[in-house]
Protein backbone atom coordinates (compact mmCIF):
# COMPACT_ATOMS: atom_id res chain seq x y z
CA UNK A 1 0.00 0.00 0.00
CA UNK A 2 1.88 3.36 -1.07
CA UNK A 3 1.72 6.35 0.89
CA UNK A 4 -1.58 8.43 -0.87
CA UNK A 5 -3.70 5.03 0.01
CA UNK A 6 -2.25 4.51 3.75
CA UNK A 7 -3.31 8.08 4.51
CA UNK A 8 -6.67 7.86 3.28
CA UNK A 9 -7.63 4.51 5.37
CA UNK A 10 -6.17 6.29 7.89
CA UNK A 11 -8.48 9.61 7.54
CA UNK A 12 -11.57 7.60 6.95
CA UNK A 13 -10.73 4.99 9.88
CA UNK A 14 -10.86 8.92 12.11
CA UNK A 15 -14.02 10.17 10.57
CA UNK A 16 -16.04 7.13 11.00
CA UNK A 17 -14.94 6.30 14.40
CA UNK A 18 -15.20 10.02 15.08
CA UNK A 19 -18.97 9.97 13.92
CA UNK A 20 -19.53 7.05 16.26
CA UNK A 21 -17.90 8.94 18.92
CA UNK A 22 -19.95 12.31 18.38
CA UNK A 23 -23.70 10.05 18.50
CA UNK A 24 -22.38 7.76 21.49
CA UNK A 25 -21.21 10.51 23.75
CA UNK A 26 -23.82 12.91 22.71
CA UNK A 27 -26.34 10.68 24.67
CA UNK A 28 -23.76 9.70 27.66
CA UNK A 29 -22.78 12.94 28.44
CA UNK A 30 -26.02 13.58 29.01
CA UNK A 31 -25.89 11.67 32.38
CA UNK A 32 -22.00 11.15 32.76
CA UNK A 33 -19.44 13.47 33.85
CA UNK A 34 -17.15 14.21 30.31
CA UNK A 35 -14.29 15.09 32.57
CA UNK A 36 -14.11 12.16 33.89
CA UNK A 37 -14.55 10.00 31.34
CA UNK A 38 -12.07 12.01 29.09
CA UNK A 39 -9.17 11.64 31.91
CA UNK A 40 -9.84 8.40 31.78
CA UNK A 41 -9.73 7.36 28.41
CA UNK A 42 -6.82 9.50 27.58
CA UNK A 43 -5.04 9.43 30.32
CA UNK A 44 -4.05 5.73 30.66
CA UNK A 45 -3.98 5.79 26.63
CA UNK A 46 -1.13 8.55 26.81
CA UNK A 47 0.40 7.05 30.20
CA UNK A 48 0.72 3.83 27.50
CA UNK A 49 2.13 5.34 24.56
CA UNK A 50 4.31 7.23 26.34
CA UNK A 51 5.76 4.30 27.99
CA UNK A 52 6.42 2.49 24.86
CA UNK A 53 8.21 5.17 23.13
CA UNK A 54 10.11 5.54 26.30
CA UNK A 55 11.04 1.81 25.71
CA UNK A 56 11.14 1.86 22.20
CA UNK A 57 12.44 5.29 20.80
CA UNK A 58 13.40 7.87 23.84
CA UNK A 59 15.24 10.17 21.38
CA UNK A 60 11.76 11.14 19.60
CA UNK A 61 11.02 12.34 23.05
CA UNK A 62 13.95 14.35 23.81
CA UNK A 63 13.08 16.22 19.92
CA UNK A 64 9.93 17.05 22.04
CA UNK A 65 10.99 18.60 25.05
CA UNK A 66 13.90 20.19 22.61
CA UNK A 67 10.86 22.12 21.30
CA UNK A 68 8.95 23.33 23.99
CA UNK A 69 7.33 25.43 22.64
CA UNK A 70 5.43 23.31 19.59
CA UNK A 71 4.72 20.97 22.62
CA UNK A 72 3.54 23.23 24.32
CA UNK A 73 0.93 24.85 21.72
CA UNK A 74 0.23 20.84 21.01
CA UNK A 75 -1.55 20.51 24.15
CA UNK A 76 -2.97 23.20 24.65
CA UNK A 77 -4.96 23.14 21.51
CA UNK A 78 -5.91 19.59 22.00
CA UNK A 79 -6.91 20.54 25.72
CA UNK A 80 -9.18 23.13 24.00
CA UNK A 81 -10.60 20.80 21.91
CA UNK A 82 -11.58 18.43 23.71
CA UNK A 83 -13.01 20.40 26.55
CA UNK A 84 -15.10 22.69 24.03
CA UNK A 85 -16.19 19.89 21.77
CA UNK A 86 -17.56 17.31 24.29
CA UNK A 87 -19.79 20.52 26.03
CA UNK A 88 -20.85 21.29 22.77
CA UNK A 89 -22.01 17.49 21.92
CA UNK A 90 -24.22 17.91 25.16
CA UNK A 91 -25.96 20.68 24.61
CA UNK A 92 -26.93 20.64 20.59
CA UNK A 93 -27.59 17.76 17.76
CA UNK A 94 -24.76 15.48 17.60
CA UNK A 95 -24.82 15.84 13.27
CA UNK A 96 -24.54 19.51 14.07
CA UNK A 97 -21.80 20.01 16.03
CA UNK A 98 -19.69 17.77 13.72
CA UNK A 99 -20.75 19.65 10.64
CA UNK A 100 -19.85 22.75 12.00
CA UNK A 101 -16.82 21.20 13.82
CA UNK A 102 -15.62 19.65 10.19
CA UNK A 103 -16.75 22.42 7.93
CA UNK A 104 -14.81 25.41 10.03
CA UNK A 105 -11.64 22.79 10.35
CA UNK A 106 -10.46 23.28 6.61
CA UNK A 107 -11.29 27.52 6.69
CA UNK A 108 -9.03 27.86 9.83
CA UNK A 109 -6.36 26.02 7.90
CA UNK A 110 -6.90 28.74 5.16
CA UNK A 111 -6.96 31.63 7.94
CA UNK A 112 -3.85 30.10 9.42
CA UNK A 113 -1.75 29.88 5.87
CA UNK A 114 -3.30 33.30 5.20
CA UNK A 115 -1.23 34.32 8.45
CA UNK A 116 2.11 32.98 7.52
CA UNK A 117 1.60 29.64 9.46
CA UNK A 118 4.19 27.61 7.52
CA UNK A 119 2.40 24.30 7.85
CA UNK A 120 -0.87 25.55 7.09
CA UNK A 121 -1.78 24.54 3.24
CA UNK A 122 -3.40 27.09 0.85
CA UNK A 123 -5.89 26.42 -1.50
CA UNK A 124 -5.01 24.58 -4.45
CA UNK A 125 -7.85 24.97 -7.07
CA UNK A 126 -10.76 26.85 -8.01
CA UNK A 127 -13.32 23.89 -7.81
CA UNK A 128 -11.90 22.97 -3.89
CA UNK A 129 -12.44 26.75 -3.14
CA UNK A 130 -16.17 26.41 -4.69
CA UNK A 131 -16.70 23.79 -2.63
CA UNK A 132 -15.21 25.14 0.78
CA UNK A 133 -17.35 28.12 0.21
CA UNK A 134 -20.55 25.86 -0.01
CA UNK A 135 -19.56 24.20 2.93
CA UNK A 136 -19.46 27.67 5.02
CA UNK A 137 -22.97 28.63 3.61
CA UNK A 138 -23.90 25.00 5.35
CA UNK A 139 -22.47 26.05 8.28
CA UNK A 140 -23.67 29.20 8.64
CA UNK A 141 -27.67 27.66 7.50
CA UNK A 142 -27.04 24.81 10.34
CA UNK A 143 -26.25 27.48 13.16
CA UNK A 144 -29.40 29.59 12.55
CA UNK A 145 -31.90 26.79 12.54
CA UNK A 146 -30.09 25.91 15.57
CA UNK A 147 -30.80 29.39 16.99
CA UNK A 148 -34.28 29.24 15.86
CA UNK A 149 -35.11 25.56 17.66
CA UNK A 150 -35.50 23.62 14.01
CA UNK A 151 -32.58 21.38 14.36
CA UNK A 152 -33.25 18.04 16.08
CA UNK A 153 -31.80 18.65 19.55
CA UNK A 154 -31.05 21.53 21.75
CA UNK A 155 -30.68 20.81 25.92
CA UNK A 156 -32.08 24.31 26.09
CA UNK A 157 -33.18 27.44 24.65
CA UNK A 158 -31.24 29.89 22.07
CA UNK A 159 -28.59 30.93 24.95
CA UNK A 160 -27.70 27.01 25.19
CA UNK A 161 -27.59 26.88 21.41
CA UNK A 162 -25.70 30.01 21.03
CA UNK A 163 -23.33 28.38 23.61
CA UNK A 164 -22.85 24.71 22.20
CA UNK A 165 -22.16 27.07 18.39
CA UNK A 166 -19.30 28.73 20.18
CA UNK A 167 -17.79 25.90 21.84
CA UNK A 168 -17.99 23.80 18.44
CA UNK A 169 -16.00 27.39 16.56
CA UNK A 170 -13.47 26.75 19.22
CA UNK A 171 -13.09 23.23 19.13
CA UNK A 172 -12.75 23.09 15.81
CA UNK A 173 -10.33 26.25 15.52
CA UNK A 174 -8.18 24.15 18.08
CA UNK A 175 -8.14 21.35 16.32
CA UNK A 176 -6.55 22.98 13.29
CA UNK A 177 -4.11 24.48 15.65
CA UNK A 178 -3.44 21.08 16.93
CA UNK A 179 -3.02 19.56 13.33
CA UNK A 180 -0.21 22.76 12.80
CA UNK A 181 1.51 22.05 15.76
CA UNK A 182 1.59 17.65 15.83
CA UNK A 183 2.63 18.43 11.33
CA UNK A 184 5.56 20.59 13.29
CA UNK A 185 6.28 18.02 15.57
CA UNK A 186 6.20 15.19 13.12
CA UNK A 187 8.64 16.78 10.73
CA UNK A 188 11.35 17.31 13.74
CA UNK A 189 10.89 13.34 14.19
CA UNK A 190 8.50 12.81 16.67
CA UNK A 191 6.05 9.73 15.02
CA UNK A 192 2.41 9.57 15.91
CA UNK A 193 2.59 7.24 18.80
CA UNK A 194 4.57 9.86 20.43
CA UNK A 195 2.84 12.63 19.79
CA UNK A 196 -0.17 10.74 21.06
CA UNK A 197 1.03 10.29 24.34
CA UNK A 198 2.51 14.01 24.62
CA UNK A 199 -0.63 15.70 23.73
CA UNK A 200 -2.66 14.70 26.45
CA UNK A 201 -1.13 16.02 29.82
CA UNK A 202 -2.33 19.45 30.11
CA UNK A 203 -5.89 17.80 29.39
CA UNK A 204 -6.00 15.35 31.70
CA UNK A 205 -4.67 17.16 34.73
CA UNK A 206 -7.17 19.95 33.40
CA UNK A 207 -9.75 17.07 33.49
CA UNK A 208 -9.20 15.64 36.62
CA UNK A 209 -8.92 18.77 38.35
CA UNK A 210 -12.47 19.63 36.88
CA UNK A 211 -13.85 16.39 37.34
CA UNK A 212 -13.00 16.90 41.51
CA UNK A 213 -14.69 20.42 41.28
CA UNK A 214 -17.71 18.49 40.04
CA UNK A 215 -17.58 21.12 37.07
CA UNK A 216 -19.72 18.17 34.85
CA UNK A 217 -20.74 16.00 37.54
CA UNK A 218 -24.45 14.87 36.51
CA UNK A 219 -24.96 13.15 39.76
CA UNK A 220 -24.08 9.48 40.87
CA UNK A 221 -23.62 6.60 38.42
CA UNK A 222 -23.43 3.07 38.48
CA UNK A 223 -19.28 1.74 38.29
CA UNK A 224 -19.92 -0.92 36.29
CA UNK A 225 -21.62 0.92 33.65
CA UNK A 226 -19.15 4.08 33.84
CA UNK A 227 -16.66 0.72 32.72
CA UNK A 228 -18.22 -0.12 30.00
CA UNK A 229 -18.21 3.83 28.73
CA UNK A 230 -14.82 4.03 29.47
CA UNK A 231 -13.88 0.68 27.67
CA UNK A 232 -16.09 1.80 24.37
CA UNK A 233 -14.26 5.22 24.48
CA UNK A 234 -10.81 3.97 24.07
CA UNK A 235 -12.15 2.47 20.72
CA UNK A 236 -13.92 5.28 19.40
CA UNK A 237 -12.41 8.48 21.25
CA UNK A 238 -8.34 7.35 21.93
CA UNK A 239 -7.92 5.28 18.48
CA UNK A 240 -9.41 7.92 16.08
CA UNK A 241 -6.85 10.39 17.64
CA UNK A 242 -4.21 8.07 16.78
CA UNK A 243 -5.64 8.01 13.35
CA UNK A 244 -5.80 11.42 12.97
CA UNK A 245 -1.93 11.23 13.77
CA UNK A 246 -1.02 9.02 11.70
CA UNK A 247 -3.13 10.44 8.71
CA UNK A 248 -1.46 14.07 9.34
CA UNK A 249 2.16 12.53 9.03
CA UNK A 250 0.94 10.86 5.73
CA UNK A 251 -0.60 14.02 4.13
CA UNK A 252 -1.36 17.70 3.71
CA UNK A 253 -3.27 19.62 6.79
CA UNK A 254 -6.04 20.86 3.68
CA UNK A 255 -6.01 17.01 2.11
CA UNK A 256 -6.75 15.71 5.68
CA UNK A 257 -9.58 18.74 6.40
CA UNK A 258 -11.67 18.13 2.96
CA UNK A 259 -11.75 14.21 4.31
CA UNK A 260 -12.93 14.86 7.75
CA UNK A 261 -15.41 17.26 6.00
CA UNK A 262 -17.76 14.14 5.01
CA UNK A 263 -17.62 13.07 8.36
CA UNK A 264 -20.99 14.56 9.61
CA UNK A 265 -22.43 12.03 6.78
CA UNK A 266 -21.82 9.13 9.39
CA UNK A 267 -22.89 10.91 12.24
CA UNK A 268 -26.23 11.29 10.44
CA UNK A 269 -26.72 7.63 9.36
CA UNK A 270 -25.31 6.73 13.34
CA UNK A 271 -28.12 9.45 14.30
CA UNK A 272 -30.57 7.85 12.60
CA UNK A 273 -29.91 4.15 13.98
CA UNK A 274 -29.71 5.07 17.63
CA UNK A 275 -32.76 7.04 17.50
CA UNK A 276 -32.46 9.48 20.53
CA UNK A 277 -32.19 12.96 18.47
CA UNK A 278 -35.81 13.67 16.10
CA UNK A 279 -35.48 13.67 12.43
CA UNK A 280 -35.02 17.42 11.77
CA UNK A 281 -35.91 18.81 7.84
CA UNK A 282 -34.09 21.82 8.29
CA UNK A 283 -30.95 19.81 9.86
CA UNK A 284 -31.22 17.32 7.01
CA UNK A 285 -31.10 20.58 4.37
CA UNK A 286 -27.96 21.97 5.80
CA UNK A 287 -26.62 18.14 5.67
CA UNK A 288 -27.11 17.95 2.52
CA UNK A 289 -25.57 21.60 0.93
CA UNK A 290 -22.46 20.31 3.64
CA UNK A 291 -22.36 17.15 1.67
CA UNK A 292 -22.58 18.18 -1.95
CA UNK A 293 -19.68 21.41 -0.65
CA UNK A 294 -17.58 19.00 1.13
CA UNK A 295 -17.17 16.38 -1.95
CA UNK A 296 -16.95 19.31 -4.55
CA UNK A 297 -13.90 20.40 -2.69
CA UNK A 298 -12.74 16.62 -2.22
CA UNK A 299 -12.54 16.61 -6.21
CA UNK A 300 -10.78 19.63 -6.58
CA UNK A 301 -8.21 17.96 -4.37
CA UNK A 302 -8.09 15.00 -6.32
CA UNK A 303 -7.97 16.65 -9.50
CA UNK A 304 -4.78 19.05 -7.71
CA UNK A 305 -3.12 15.57 -7.27
CA UNK A 306 -3.90 14.01 -11.11
CA UNK A 307 -2.57 17.33 -12.57
CA UNK A 308 0.63 17.71 -10.09
CA UNK A 309 1.16 13.61 -10.87
CA UNK A 310 0.80 14.23 -14.52
CA UNK A 311 4.07 17.25 -14.59
CA UNK A 312 5.97 15.25 -12.58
Amino acid sequence: MNRATLGLVWAFSFVVLEAAQAVFFGGVFQSYDSFLIGAAVFGVTAIGTLAWTQFRSPDQLEIAWRNGHSLLGLNLSTAFVWIAYFFALQMIEPAVVFAIFSGLIPVAILAFSALGVPEASTLRNRIEGAGLVVVVIAVIYLAVITLLGQSGFVRGGWMVAMSGLLLTGVSAISLAAMMVYSQRLDRLGVAPVAQYGLRFPLYVIVALLAAGLGLDTKGPVDPHRLLIVVLIGFIIMAFPVFAMQKAISLMSTLTLAVITALGPLFVFLFQIIESRVDYAPATMTGLTIYFAGALLAAVGGARHKKERTSTT
